[in-house]
């Protein structure tokens, strides 16, 4: 039974949500629903390609690309203080010190309020998801990956 739950789900996931990937991170969001006037959470689910890692959002050198995301929603809601995991500790081959990173499946969460006089319907946010990958030995360019939320107000 838990089998066909994690299947139902995940075809729930996909199809009332938006997914977006590149060749090292794929980035789904389920379509959000909120009330007006009223508190949601939105949830953005990221899978960086095994053998791989990025910057977390929180690094300790200022050299360092973080991992960040830019909502693009002011007309629509109000966000809160994004809610990014603690970074795995990670070493360079050939470095001493540690960098911070995010590796296999991660969840970033974002409180929101949906404004007191939208309009019900259909509503979708452009987002960007900045990162720095690296494998075990080579930090690549910074890149961003442009994807969507899709919130329903009721």
């Amino acid at each position: 039974m838990p089998y066909c739950y994690f299947i139902f789900l995940l075809h729930f996931l996909q199809c009332n949500g938006q997914t977006s990937s590149d060749s090292i991170i794929k980035i789904t969001v389920p379509q959000v629903i909120a009330h007006a006037g009223k508190s949601a959470v939105i949830y953005v689910y990221v899978v960086v390609k095994e053998g791989y890692h990025i910057q977390a959002n929180k690094v300790d050198d200022e050299f360092i690309i973080p991992t960040t995301l830019d909502i693009n929603a002011d007309k629509i809601i109000i966000t809160g203080k994004q809610v990014f995991p603690a970074g795995k500790k990670f070493k360079l081959e050939g470095t001493s010190d540690y960098l911070f990173v995010y590796d296999g499946k991660f969840k970033i969460t974002i409180p929101f309020k949906a404004r007191e006089k939208i309009q019900r319907g259909i509503y979708t946010l452009d987002a960007k998801l900045h990162y720095q990958a690296c494998d075990d030995k080579t930090c690549f360019f910074p890149k961003t990956i442009d994807f969507s939320i899709v919130v329903k107000v009721i």
